[in-house]
């Protein structure tokens, strides 16, 4: 889909009578950070966002979503994915990873997840789908967003997919509901314009560095596994060895199917009954959707809002002053050392380097010389 023009969307600023029409990364970005918010969307200084996990994000987005669309096939998918890695590897100004580690992991993770794309059972499928939604109690927040893909599963159900290149540490439950909360958006957008009851919309994250492993347990019952795509033979390997011993797998053979299989990170060298009890499937996170979960999200975002457009209000020099009171750099803090755009501008550095200076104590000599000013000042006035 093609995303909504300036002129469309000044249309919607006339229709709904309102001089802003906001996205929910604007939103983000105060909640990520409020001096990337001031930095970006008040003072419109030229900053750099990007970042390897940026870059990444959308070259995976962008490759997910031809396939979606059929403008790929899936053996064009893996092939693709290594034309972006030759790339990458042949810039040598291009974003790198904190550590080859994190580096391998995040790769061969996604490499995974594009050798293994399957088509969605669904019909209607669409990519960068626009959504409205109004919020606030005059309903005087009006936002437009894009789903990465809206579908209809067999059920009948609209389902949107947000895809997520992220860690699974950062989805946790503690942290989903604050994840959730654009997807949610969203889905109050499809209830308000679309007339879709909230029982029959499905909104998850597709994680795509993970994925499920279904595994038969030893009464018969299955159970699942989150697990790192790149490496999850391995993770299996205590059951693997179980099951090959219940067999009657002599241990010199068990060795060699489990390295042989954590090699290849798959179950084709194993006997037939070992590969009927496992298989695999793409990890989602489930978010629930229901009219009270969506009126509380509207509420948070509009309070949110609220305060973005009083901070607007203040003058230049209350602006800083709330944020130097409310908002101080953390340098141990990792969003505000590698991720946030401001703080890791040239403005930043340079802002940084003159309050540093400002800051810093007199040397000896003009520590002695303001004391024998004072002393001369004493006797002058004594």
């Amino acid at each position: 889909m093609t995303r909504l023009s300036r002129e469309q969307l000044n249309e919607l600023k006339k229709k709904y009578n309102v001089d802003r029409i906001w996205s929910f990364s604007r939103v983000n970005a105060a909640q990520s950070c409020f001096w990337d918010y001031w930095a970006r969307y008040v003072k419109h200084m030229d900053i750099d966002g990007s970042s390897i996990y940026t870059e990444w994000g959308t070259n995976s987005h962008d490759l997910v979503q031809e396939f979606v669309a059929g403008d790929i096939d899936a053996e064009e998918v893996p092939v693709k994915w290594k034309e972006y890695i030759d790339k990458w590897e042949q810039d040598p100004n291009a974003f790198q990873f904190d550590t080859k580690q994190i580096e391998r992991g995040y790769l061969n993770n996604l490499k995974h997840y594009f050798s293994h794309l399957t088509t969605i059972k669904g019909t209607n499928i669409q990519n960068e789908k626009p959504v409205l939604a109004r919020i606030g109690d005059k309903k005087q927040f009006v936002f437009v967003g894009y789903i990465d893909t809206q579908y209809t599963d067999e059920d009948g159900n609209t389902v949107l997919v947000d895809y997520k290149t992220s860690s699974k540490s950062s989805f946790s439950k503690a942290k989903l509901p604050e994840k959730s909360r654009q997807l949610m958006l969203y889905a109050i957008g499809k209830h308000q314009y679309n007339h879709i009851p909230y029982d029959k919309i499905k909104c998850r994250f597709d994680m795509m560095k993970y994925l499920t492993v279904h595994y038969r347990q030893e009464n018969g019952k299955w159970n699942t596994s989150i697990q790192e795509r790149a490496k999850w033979v391995s993770k299996m390997e205590k059951k693997l060895v179980t099951k090959l011993k219940k067999l009657d797998v002599d241990q010199d053979n068990i060795e060699e199917l489990i390295q042989v299989a954590i090699a290849s990170n798959n179950l084709e060298c194993m006997p037939k009954e070992i590969q009927e009890q496992f298989f695999t499937s793409n990890y989602y996170i489930e978010i629930p959707i229901n009219e009270e979960l969506c009126d509380k999200v509207a509420q948070d975002i509009a309070a949110d809002c609220t305060d973005i457009v009083d901070f607007e209000k203040m003058s230049s020099a209350d602006q800083e002053a709330f944020l130097e009171l409310n908002f101080p750099y953390n340098p141990n803090n990792y969003y505000d050392k590698k991720l946030c755009a401001y703080h890791r501008s040239q403005y930043f550095k340079d802002r940084e380097a003159t309050l540093d200076d400002m800051l810093k104590p007199e040397n000896d000599e003009q520590i002695n010389t303001l004391f024998e000013e004072d002393e001369i000042e004493e006797e002058i006035f004594s």
